[in-house]
């Protein structure tokens, strides 16, 4: 017997608990935890424990020397403000929030906005997808349980957007007609349904933080 782990939620489905094969289930069977499509499971694969990984320093070919680090889009810059913004808010810090937030809709304002077809949008979900792979193998190497836990949730929220942008190129707009869009506040978390989650499946916070989409 085999066992499925959801990259959504992480919600396990034990084929020698549940008496059927995950492969029998229907098509349009769903994760009961946070209603993730059954093709967003994978096999768990079993493994001895690894030795204990060490940390690794990584040092640069002329250490002591400025590198080159990429110019940051006005896009980019927003959102960090945005994240600032909401990290102030949880802390009730009021005035630095309205600032933040301030920069934030200053640098979207500045940001061109471009046009693109639905394999542009894909290509660059998929790029972040492998760039928050890279990510993840230096919070690794470093054991920064913090940057481990935003990796893994930008990485489960970013799987759900693209599982969402293909069966909208594939449906077209009935894949969300009659429905509602709810996103969470705290991690972005996205849900389709008439029903918002109790609690987010990936951050775990309320469903007074879970919103819906206009």
């Amino acid at each position: 017997m085999k066992k499925y782990r959801c990259t959504i939620c992480g919600y396990i489905y034990d084929e020698a608990v549940e008496k059927v094969k995950f492969t029998d289930l229907p098509d349009d069977w769903k994760c009961p935890l946070c209603g993730a499509p059954k093709e967003m499971f994978e096999e768990v694969i079993e493994e001895e424990k690894k030795e204990e990984e060490k940390v690794v320093v990584f040092k640069s070919e002329n250490e002591g020397e400025q590198e080159d680090l990429r110019e940051l889009s006005n896009y980019e810059i927003s959102l960090i403000c945005s994240n600032l913004a909401r990290g102030c808010e949880k802390q009730y810090l009021e005035e630095e929030t309205k600032l933040f937030k301030e920069l934030a809709e200053y640098y979207e304002r500045k940001e061109v906005k471009k046009e693109g077809t639905f394999n542009d949008i894909l290509n660059n979900v998929n790029n972040d997808i492998n760039s928050l792979k890279e990510a993840m193998e230096v919070a690794n190497q470093y054991q920064d349980r913090g940057a481990k836990r935003i990796i893994t949730w930008a990485t489960k929220t970013t799987n759900i957007i693209k599982y969402i942008i293909e069966n909208y190129q594939k449906n077209g707009v009935n894949y969300l007609k009659d429905v509602k869009i709810w996103v969470c506040d705290i991690c972005g978390y996205v849900y389709i349904g008439n029903d918002v989650p109790k609690i987010c499946p990936i951050c775990k916070v309320p469903s007074l933080k879970i919103l819906e989409v206009k």
